[in-house]
């Protein structure tokens, strides 16, 4: 009974330190995971999500434009198949033929949309080639064109390729192929929109997120806390390229991502962003392209987001600590309130232990002066007292309703002591 009582005490407290421990562990995974980025010109890269979305450009070998050169039989590793589907030619490996029908549905429909938010039409020839893995993505684009080590998806949106693996490098888990698709899909198709206009990687990137729909707590967290910590970077310095720190990577994509969704936000802001694209694809420059579509300068724009941050974010007290910190302070308190849990039910415990022991000896007690009015009781009735019928049957009722109470038999009766 003690123990029964004691799990049912301290499951609550228990149960609720295993969840805020699930929950630190969410909170610092994106902190762990290996992130890195080493600029280079005209590819774009990216990681799926589960993790920060990460790209990097790669020299491409074929920026001459048009498709990437097909890939003969004797190139394509061992149990791959190609085949065209439409303007789209595929590469993959014949064990995953369900999966890559699944792509080309998501792949038809996803490319659809993303045109229309665009809202220009373009060329829809693409080469997508889907790897078992990392290395024989690799091998699908020839080895002397240099890829980051980290992506789960490439694009190289001057020749129209896109390049996936089935396994994620860090995790070596299935990601999720169709955001990845997406976003690359996104990359090739903004290239083409603005018909090889520069633009800043910071603009591709945050419209590559936005179009593919990824949503990922890490990038909320990293911009929260880099808005509490007055670490979210200038624009200016991003127009430049990326920078090579961890932690100021993790900004850069989080801030690109968010900083495009406050471009898109309502229908005037989306209408504006047409026009903003339809101005590079007249040549205009970037920043006089932003202005001459949106009727404000680059920097003001960044002034209202960055004012935007502060209220969504910056006016949260208990942020100040920062979201790591808030988490151990969280489960420094479910410890120290398990720990005195814990206290209060071994008192309780002792407490039950000893009403148990005293209600015992008092058992124990009234057990003896019952034996010692047996041994003593007369070898007759008192005189006059007459023992009926009636006496007998409400002794026996008293007897079996109390079976507790303690009797006692005399000449063949049986009688209850008071």
């Amino acid at each position: 009974m003690l123990r029964s009582a004691w799990l049912r005490a301290v499951r609550g407290p228990l149960v609720a330190a295993a969840l805020l421990a699930l929950a630190v562990l969410s909170a610092l995974a994106p902190r762990l995971a290996i992130v890195q980025s080493q600029p280079q010109p005209s590819v774009t890269s990216s990681v799926s999500s589960g993790h920060t979305t990460n790209a990097t450009n790669a020299t491409s070998a074929t920026s001459n434009g048009g498709l990437a050169p097909a890939l003969t039989n004797d190139e394509l590793p061992a149990g791959y198949l190609a085949q065209a589907d439409g303007p789209v030619r595929w590469t993959y490996p014949v064990a995953a033929d369900d999966e890559v029908r699944a792509l080309r549905n998501t792949q038809s429909e996803t490319w659809r949309r993303i045109i229309g938010e665009l809202g220009t039409v373009v060329d829809p020839a693409l080469d997508i080639r889907v790897a078992r893995n990392p290395e024989e993505m690799r091998a699908l684009v020839g080895t002397s064109t240099p890829l980051p080590g980290y992506a789960d998806g490439i694009a190289f949106p001057e020749s129209g390729l896109v390049l996936l693996t089935l396994t994620d490098p860090d995790t070596f888990l299935r990601p999720d192929l169709h955001t990845v698709l997406a976003h690359e899909l996104s990359h090739v198709a903004l290239y083409r929109a603005v018909k090889g206009a520069s633009v800043p990687r910071w603009f591709s990137e945050g419209v590559a997120v936005q179009q593919s729909e990824e949503s990922s707590f890490g990038r909320f967290r990293t911009l929260w806390e880099g808005t509490v910590r007055g670490n979210v970077l200038a624009f200016e310095r991003l127009d430049r390229g990326f920078p090579a720190r961890r932690d100021e990577v993790d900004i850069a994509y989080a801030q690109s991502a968010d900083f495009v969704g406050h471009m898109l936000a309502g229908k005037e802001e989306r209408a504006r962003f047409r026009a903003l694209l339809e101005q590079l694809r007249d040549g205009t420059e970037f920043k006089v392209a932003i202005e001459s579509a949106y009727h404000i300068p680059l920097s003001y724009m960044e002034r209202e987001w960055r004012n935007s941050l502060q209220q969504r974010f910056g006016r949260w007290p208990m942020m100040l600590m920062g979201l790591t910190s808030l988490w151990v302070l969280g489960a420094a308190l479910v410890i120290v309130a398990y720990v005195r849990a814990r206290a209060r039910h071994r008192a309780t415990l002792e407490r039950w232990e000893a009403d148990e022991r005293t209600a015992m000896a008092a058992t124990a007690a009234l057990a003896v002066p019952v034996a010692s009015m047996a041994d003593s009781a007369p070898s007759s009735p008192p005189a006059g007292a007459v023992q009926s019928s009636l006496d007998d049957f409400f002794d026996s009722r008293h007897a079996k309703h109390e079976p507790g109470v303690p009797t006692i038999v005399h000449d063949g009766q049986s009688h209850t002591l008071h």
